[in-house]
């Protein structure tokens, strides 16, 4: 994706603070580091093809900022952030305030305990589908959608969410890794009869 010269600055900047705390906390594998331009910014910048920077989006497990972060930079009229850890609810906070992020919110908790309706939302690495959907489903507008990049197991996991979820569900090439998938949904909800 082509973005401006300040958001690319932005995105180099919010690059640096992650691998300086990668070493005091492990946010991303190792071996990725060097590949974090593709490995973890265009992963995330890639999203935006698939709903609207014009929009509310709630970001589930942010742990490094992947996607948050990245979206946030790129345009994002406003997303929250919610992640349980802590520290690592610290690093959040001490990037949005570095990069100078009006339009982030960062909240330490689960996601059951937030209140609000998004118009996106999206999950990087958090819980199979079925759990996304069961934790997040009370949060998301009647219009909203899902955004979720999944590795190699989308389909499968597709497949069991849709023994309990029905919606509209449609599976995404991703632009940086030919064995993953990006899953836009909307309209989901249980199946009658389910809990």
């Amino acid at each position: 994706m082509i973005v401006s010269r300040e958001t690319s600055d932005k995105l180099e900047a919010f690059a640096d603070l992650l691998l300086g705390e990668n070493s005091r906390q492990n946010l991303i594998s190792r071996r990725t580091e060097e590949e974090i331009r593709v490995r973890h910014i265009d992963d995330s910048l890639q999203l935006l093809e698939h709903a609207p920077v014009d929009a509310y989006w709630l970001d589930i497990g942010s742990g490094p900022g992947l996607p948050g972060l990245v979206l946030a930079i790129a345009g994002v009229r406003h997303i929250t952030l919610v992640e349980p850890r802590r520290l690592r609810t610290e690093f959040l906070e001490h990037c949005r305030e570095t990069l100078a992020l009006q339009n982030v919110t960062v909240i330490t908790g689960k996601v059951e305990n937030v209140v609000g309706h998004f118009d996106v939302v999206t999950a990087r690495a958090v819980a199979t589908l079925d759990k996304l959907f069961a934790m997040a489903s009370p949060l998301i507008a009647p219009t909203g959608r899902w955004v979720l990049p999944k590795g190699r197991s989308a389909e499968m996991e597709l497949a069991e969410a849709r023994t309990t979820w029905q919606g509209d569900f449609e599976l995404k090439p991703s632009r940086t890794d030919p064995d993953a998938r990006i899953l836009v949904a909307q309209r989901v909800r249980r199946r009658t009869g389910r809990k």
